[in-house]
């Protein structure tokens, strides 16, 4: 496996592993779709073969905060450290970022596990509040 930045972006390959997820709602623009990876501040891609098999994004102002996004992993490939190598790449490549924020409409505990595996916590067991509004 080798995970890259990238510069361009196959978005035929990126769609395939967000309709594998089932994150159709993002599918359903697929003009906003090209621009939210254009806004980007990184986009990671995780390729075995040469096909996309996983990516992490993120949006930044580069010094103080970095909001990581989506992290997914074609379905055939999860549960082999692709998830986490992504994740563990975009915190590294962004060190110098004193404030990382994941969120997620995820509850579960795999799904916590995971991310406490990388050394990410809850807010609420940090000194932290969250606010979130969503526009539907």
């Amino acid at each position: 496996m080798d995970i890259r930045l990238l510069q361009t972006f196959d978005f035929k390959a990126l769609a395939s592993l967000y309709d594998d997820a089932g994150w159709s709602l993002y599918l359903k623009d697929m003009d906003a779709f090209k621009r939210m990876f254009a806004a980007s501040h990184s986009v990671y891609g995780a390729f075995e073969d040469n096909r996309l098999i996983g990516t992490v994004r993120s949006l930044s102002d580069t010094a103080h905060i970095l909001y990581i996004q989506d992290i997914i992993v074609h379905s055939d490939h999860r549960r082999k450290g692709i998830g986490k190598a992504l994740l563990s790449r975009i915190v590294e490549d962004n060190a110098s970022i004193r404030q990382k924020v994941l969120i997620t409409d995820s509850d579960d505990a795999g799904a916590g596990a995971f991310y406490e595996a990388v050394g990410f916590k809850r807010s609420g067991d940090l000194s932290t509040v969250c606010y979130l509004r969503y526009d539907h």
